[in-house]
């Protein structure tokens, strides 16, 4: 979550009061929406690569609901018919890729509220989810910043609809509230693993995993002023960890894509991977915050990528999909 984010907090206003306490919290109601295509390159719609990622298509989405934006991060099911979003509000999307060869479309969208362990709606001051983790089970994992929390959702339909339980999170001492679990997913086995935006240790980025003892630290290597936004599992167990850069100097937003074995998440190790690609103008990029992974109908990784707006007027909600 960035600075802009917390301003912003104040266009939610009679919204989130007339949703949270006119409406039973599980739910959902159908959203207005409009899915732009985008190209790779919006110079030159011939460009479809950047480093090792095939262009997939993508997005521009918007809505005229005011509560549309700031999307944290995704799940997209493995048959790519089905995306579940979570954002810094506290709100979830539910809604309908059209994937083929590449992604067409998004529609059937719907809008719901995620909920507390007593089963009302989270409030405003609650509700900044920055991570999604699918459990083996079928559930949703969410990973809080400001008040750092994980709750862990069981399975149901509509997702979300059932009161979560409160999940052991780790300690994360003097954490910015700002700078907490950004990143969440779920290892081989099952146990979870979260990744910190802006806590560090002489220059890595504090990570923890669950273990049968609790929760063990270890550290991540992200590229020079990049930090670790969001991470995924894919189909072979090894993980995909996306970072952001901001620079004014270097056009705003920057995204940065690493493949890392599952193997090198061990307590106290110092974890790094593999650059995939980098996403910089005059590529498109925004702020990236949301991964997800699926295969292709032919078998190929995809890789998904959804960015947050902070409802700011000048940013857009981006939805990528790249071939790994």
């Amino acid at each position: 979550m960035t600075a802009t984010r917390r301003g912003a907090l104040a266009h939610l206003g009679g919204a989130l009061a007339a949703f949270s306490f006119g409406t039973p919290a599980h739910a959902r109601a159908p959203l207005e929406l409009a899915a732009h295509p985008v190209a790779l390159d919006e110079r030159d719609a011939s460009i479809a690569r950047a480093g090792a990622l095939a262009w997939r298509g993508g997005l521009w989405l918007g809505s005229p609901d005011k509560r549309f934006g700031g999307w944290s991060d995704l799940w997209v099911a493995p048959d790519r018919r089905r995306l579940i979003a979570i954002s810094d509000r506290g709100w979830t999307l539910d809604a309908e890729p059209a994937f083929d060869t590449h992604l067409r479309g998004l529609g059937n969208a719907r809008f719901g509220r995620l909920i507390e362990p007593d089963g009302k709606p989270v409030l405003r001051a609650m509700g900044d989810a920055e991570g999604l983790a699918r459990q083996p089970d079928g559930g949703f994992a969410v990973s809080f910043e400001q008040t750092h929390r994980i709750l862990v959702y069981p399975a149901a339909e509509p997702p979300f609809s059932k009161p979560p339980r409160a999940r052991r999170a780790p300690d994360l001492g003097d954490t910015p509230r700002n700078g907490g679990m950004e990143a969440l997913a779920v290892l081989p086995g099952g146990a979870l693993v979260t990744l910190l935006e802006d806590a560090l240790e002489d220059g890595l980025h504090c990570g923890f995993m669950e273990t049968a003892t609790g929760w063990a630290k270890f550290r991540y290597r992200a590229a020079a002023n990049f930090a670790p936004v969001g991470i995924c599992a894919l189909a072979d167990g090894d993980l995909a960890v996306l970072e952001r850069s901001f620079s004014l100097l270097l056009g705003g937003f920057g995204a940065r894509l690493v493949r890392v074995a599952a193997s090198a998440f061990v307590p106290g190790a110092v974890v790094e991977g593999t650059e995939l690609a980098r996403l910089r103008p005059p590529l498109l990029v925004d702020n990236f915050e949301g991964i997800a992974a699926t295969l292709a109908p032919d078998g190929t990784q995809l890789l998904w990528l959804l960015s947050d707006d902070n409802y700011m007027a000048l940013q857009r909600t981006l939805l990528a999909v790249f071939a790994l």
